[in-house]
């Protein structure tokens, strides 16, 4: 079979030839920049400094040569919407971006939040004054559509494409994490307002990029984290009252222009809100983290495997970073047993491979998913 092909039938909840196997067909399965070289230097690949996925990432693009070391099958198209033209640079490690929200990378870090331009102020009136981004500031398709043709006419991976579908991060970053959970207790007309602003451009920016991409791509997919270790970040009912019409309309729009599969990445613990993503029109969840409260995969795939496919599930909070290669070789086995039995199942990273994940486990991970990972499996 080729990648596409075998995406394409696992997504079918039907059996490919192998597991599919992904590094980087998400901005959330790929590996941080600091830890590319060496990966590049464990497959004997020339060793160089790794190409950002964005400006303002700490992410690794994943090269061609490192595809075809790993035999990956997802290749991510180039990120045509949040290349902003208003966002500002404020020194080597701090910028403000498109949406006014301030951030800080620390010396060895990642970008976090600094300031939140709804911190002092969280009213209806403050929402109607804040200078929204115009959408087409937020779009950049020099050279998109070519990409994508030229990767469909040319090699046989699967494509995925990330659009805009931050709901409650969009929140949490405008209005700063803490103050945005208590105003889903008490301050719900700030909160509609608010997602409906980020929840328009969203889609204006959506529109242009679908439209460009056309039937040019496999999996289309939106990352809003919804859960914790522990639970989810807010109940079933207020996710049903301030988050689910957004989703539904991001998704809706995603669907309806596009015939490629729907992806959601949302971490943590949020099995509760499984269902309501599986009515909404999503096929395939990424990335499982089996580390979180009520996130056991042979549950989901027992509850959710007839209607929903899994991508990812191997444990980056203690068996890529701590434990031996057979550890990580016998964590590939089970959640390709737990997950991977009649399909539905792209085998990846619970999240992004870190600096202190040895390479030799990274490799491991792959070469298991391929060797256990052939239906029949266990066989």
């Amino acid at each position: 079979m080729t990648h596409r092909e075998r995406v394409l039938a696992a997504l079918r909840h039907e059996e490919p030839d192998r597991v599919p196997i992904d590094l980087g067909g998400t901005l959330a399965s790929t590996i941080v920049g600091s830890a590319y070289p060496r990966l590049r230097e464990a497959l004997g690949l020339a060793v160089h400094e790794a190409k950002a996925t964005w400006t303002y990432a700490s992410l690794a693009e994943i090269e061609e040569d490192v595809r075809q070391a790993l035999d990956l099958d997802i290749v991510h198209a180039p990120r045509a919407a949040g290349a902003s033209t208003s966002a500002r640079r404020l020194g080597p490690d701090r910028f403000v971006d498109e949406w006014s929200v301030q951030w800080h990378k620390p010396e060895g870090g990642h970008y976090y939040v600094e300031h939140a331009p709804f911190e002092e102020e969280a009213t209806v009136a403050a929402v109607e004054r804040h200078p929204w981004p115009e959408p087409k500031d937020l779009v950049n398709l020099d050279g998109f559509g070519e990409w994508l043709r030229r990767m469909r006419r040319e090699t046989d991976y699967a494509i995925s494409l990330e659009i805009r579908g931050r709901v409650m991060s969009m929140g949490q970053f405008l209005r700063g994490f803490e103050n945005w959970m208590m105003d889903l207790a008490d301050n719900h007309a700030f909160v509609e307002a608010l997602l409906e602003q980020t929840t328009r451009i969203q889609m204006a920016i959506n529109a242009t990029v679908l439209a460009e991409a056309g039937d040019l791509v496999d999996i289309i997919y939106t990352s809003d984290d919804l859960g914790s270790q522990n639970g989810t970040l807010c109940s079933p009912a207020t996710f049903r009252k301030l988050f689910r019409p957004c989703f539904a309309k991001i998704w809706e729009q995603a669907r309806r222009s596009s015939p490629a599969c729907l992806a959601h990445h949302c971490c943590g613990s949020i099995r509760p809100l499984i269902g309501e993503m599986v009515e909404l029109g999503v096929q395939v969840l990424n990335p499982i983290q089996v580390s979180a409260a009520d996130m056991d995969p042979a549950e989901l795939k027992k509850q959710f495997g007839r209607e929903l496919a899994f991508w990812g599930g191997v444990d980056t909070g203690y068996v890529m970073p701590r434990g031996s290669v057979e550890e990580v070789r016998s964590e590939v086995r089970r959640r390709i047993r737990e997950m991977g039995l009649g399909g539905g199942y792209l085998c990846a990273a619970v999240h992004n491979i870190q600096p202190e994940v040895p390479p030799a486990n990274i490799l491991a991970m792959f070469e298991e998913a391929k060797a256990f990972g052939r239906y029949p499996i266990g066989q």
